[in-house]
């Protein structure tokens, strides 16, 4: 049924004969799955793909952003600070497309270009290469479609008849604080489908949630600031002895990386009776995570898919 509804939603205001990949199905129907999973109701909104021809060979090319598909009751899911996944599948000579991935970005434009058009892709500082402490831009052009990134647009130049304005002192920044009614794991129930395990992160962990997706139980686990690999080595120094387990990362999740829970004893752990567990992500220790409520709260999330 979501397979059917993805093909019909991307299949809507198509020009006759112009058919997205079977990739991008897929992606959107692993994105919706997910939004799905986490509590949320996904809804595909206007401007989530976009058709140009953006190699130049006469063929359709398609862009997929997850800015445009809508979340409702999980809001984060797919995006956070530093933007959206957004994704490109270029067409090839032998009649496929290659896919590529343009990172999180804060929002993007096609503009008509010779002898292609091209896109423009606004990324968050952190992901400006150093360069720049605002917001950039980076303009994609695809002779090829594995192009080499390019470098960042100039920005305005200053007008030199304004005087440079004063350099504002910085407020302090008071220490965050837990909010309220967050500590600890919570159930979050969905409609036709089993429940989601949600809890708040610690240091630079943001959330974790422990739900099942296709018969199977997962851990995702997002980040304030995503690590620079596409794996992550998470461990957890339980009571009865250190648990590790590897998450990869997922964008068509909203950057969020999951790890499987049918083997090994970290879905058992993590419903046992500690009350709190020392958390390492990589190699860097992250603080102490609450287990307050995860016992009764896991199981009821993955007890229909995994056996404790």
């Amino acid at each position: 049924m979501r397979r059917a509804l993805s093909f019909a939603v991307l299949l809507l205001a198509l020009p006759a004969g112009s058919e997205p990949p079977a990739e991008l199905f897929e992606a959107t129907e692993t994105a919706t799955g997910l939004c799905t999973s986490l509590g949320g109701t996904p809804r595909i909104l206007d401007g989530y793909r976009t058709t140009r021809d953006l190699n130049g060979d006469g063929r359709d090319d398609f862009l997929a952003d997850l800015a445009r598909l809508e979340c409702g009751g999980a809001w984060s899911a797919f995006c956070g600070a530093s933007g959206c996944p957004v994704t490109a599948w270029l067409s090839e000579a032998d009649g496929g497309f290659a896919r590529f991935d343009f990172g999180r970005l804060l929002g993007l434009s096609v503009r008509d270009a010779e002898p292609r058009p091209e896109v423009v892709a606004r990324y968050a500082a952190p992901f400006c290469a150093g360069e720049a402490v605002a917001d950039c831009t980076r303009t994609w052009r695809f002779a090829s479609n594995s192009p080499e990134t390019p470098p960042l647009d100039p920005g305005p130049e200053p007008d030199p008849t304004e005087a440079p304005a004063a350099e504002a002192a910085p407020e302090p920044v008071p220490p965050a604080k837990p909010a309220p009614g967050l500590a600890g794991w919570s159930l979050r129930h969905v409609p036709g489908s089993s429940p989601v395990a949600l809890a708040t992160g610690v240091g630079n962990v943001a959330s974790l949630a422990a739900f099942c997706l296709s018969d199977q139980p997962f851990l995702a686990v997002t980040f304030h600031q995503r690590p620079g690999s596409d794996s992550v080595e998470l461990g957890f120094a339980f009571s009865q002895g250190p648990v590790t387990a590897i998450a990869g990362l997922e964008e068509t999740a909203g950057g969020a990386y999951v790890a499987p829970l049918q083997d090994g004893p970290l879905a058992a752990r993590l419903a046992g009776r500690d009350g709190e567990v020392a958390l390492r992500a990589g190699t860097e220790d992250q603080g102490v995570l609450s287990l307050k409520g995860s016992s009764r709260t896991i199981r009821a999330a993955i007890g229909a898919c995994h056996s404790f």
